[in-house]
């Protein structure tokens, strides 16, 4: 009974995620949230709405998680440090499932389709640039848009750029985009980009690359869909590239309670360039060292020799654990093995040898031993033999 009911409340849940495909995937129309930890120090700022059991991997690769929630401010406790290198329960956990979504068989194999770039929220815009922070079906988003896809072409990558709107600017937004994204990976992309800004204040993006104002990138996995393995092993593929040349330009790696549509593919990731009180000029510029950047994780041969090397620890220590596993079954179940053994050994058939080792084994009945002695005394009852 207990198992019915649970099998009844999973189908529940996976027909609740079915027909709700924008997770809590929101934002707040006035304000963003301040995530710090517990002595008050700031950590982020960021206009998605949080909630406890959200995540934030810093800059310093520092993983924080929410543990309550005090108006718009969000405290969080340091759950790892070092976040970025995987241990092996991630290394396997990641592997299991890219073995039975099929991304590990495809990872070799997959020929080298184009980068699909959309915007759920199409209205997006910067103040210093467009002039206000909205303007509807034709946000400043999608000059950042282009710009990246310039920037992708420039190094000889094909760029799908859609700019289909998704107004208005809500809760639902997500669930109008999924159309979009879907019609994309018809493409069969490599990888599919969601293209954001946040809504915080400036200093929290602006950053200055080459001495020209840029703004810097942050990356949204979503904690609600069956691959966020493998999307955050890419969001930290691509943040681990972009580090070795620009150390601090992925402000961090936020995982929201939703899904943002990643559940689509496991190589869909969203990002945001700057915010609204950022320039547009700043997020284009930065949209273009994004690209120059993460140009390896994105499609060049780091992605596939970053997923071997990842595939191939996790398949060892696998294998390592398969074998202590038969080792140890084979400990416990050495008499019931034996009996199989015979039988097997009587079900193949013996050989010469086995016969007559089988032969020599088989005692002979008493009156044909050369030691018997029929008139040898019995011992007293109650005594044991030295």
């Amino acid at each position: 009974m207990k198992r019915f009911l649970e099998i009844i409340l999973w189908t529940g849940f996976l027909f609740t995620i079915a027909v709700n495909p924008g997770l809590a995937e929101d934002e707040l129309d006035n304000g963003y949230y301040k995530l710090t930890d517990g002595s008050g120090r700031l950590i982020t700022q960021t206009a998605h709405k949080m909630v406890v059991g959200d995540e934030y991997l810093n800059h310093d690769n520092n993983l924080y998680q929410v543990v309550r929630l005090q108006g718009h401010t969000a405290v969080a406790k340091l759950i790892r440090k070092n976040a970025m290198e995987a241990s092996v329960l991630d290394e396997c956990r990641a592997f299991l499932v890219s073995v039975f979504n099929g991304e590990f068989w495809r990872a070799e194999v997959r020929q080298k389709g184009p980068i699909g770039i959309y915007h759920t929220h199409s209205d997006e815009s910067y103040i210093p640039g467009d002039g206000t922070a909205s303007k509807p079906a034709n946000g400043g988003i999608f000059q950042v848009g282009d710009s990246l896809t310039r920037s992708f072409e420039n190094q000889g990558i094909p760029v799908i750029h859609d700019k289909t709107p998704h107004d208005p600017h809500d809760a639902t937004a997500y669930d109008r985009s999924r159309r979009t994204a879907a019609k994309l990976l018809r493409n069969q992309p490599t990888t599919l980009l969601d293209v954001h800004r946040d809504a915080v204040p400036e200093q929290v993006y602006a950053d200055t690359i080459g001495n020209k104002g840029v703004t810097k990138v942050q990356l949204v996995v979503g904690r609600q869909n069956p691959n966020f393995e493998a999307n955050n092993t890419f969001a930290k593929q691509i943040k681990q590239i972009v580090d070795k040349k620009y150390p601090g330009f992925i402000k961090g790696i936020f995982y929201g309670h939703g899904k943002y549509n990643q559940d689509l593919g496991p190589r869909s990731i969203l990002l945001e360039f700057g915010a609204h009180t950022n320039s547009k000029a700043s997020a284009e510029r930065g949209a273009q060292i994004f690209a120059a950047a993460a140009r390896q994780a994105l499609y060049g041969p780091a992605r596939n020799a970053a997923v071997s090397r990842g595939s191939s620890r996790s398949l060892f220590w696998i294998v390592l654990a398969a074998v202590g596993g038969v080792g140890l079954f084979l400990l416990i179940n050495r008499g019931s093995l034996k009996s199989l053994g015979r039988e097997f050994t009587g079900a193949m058939g013996e050989t010469e040898e086995d016969k007559t080792t089988s032969d020599s084994d088989t005692p002979r009945p008493e009156s044909d031993r050369e030691d018997h002695h029929p008139e040898d005394p019995k011992p007293p009852e109650g005594t044991t033999g030295g």
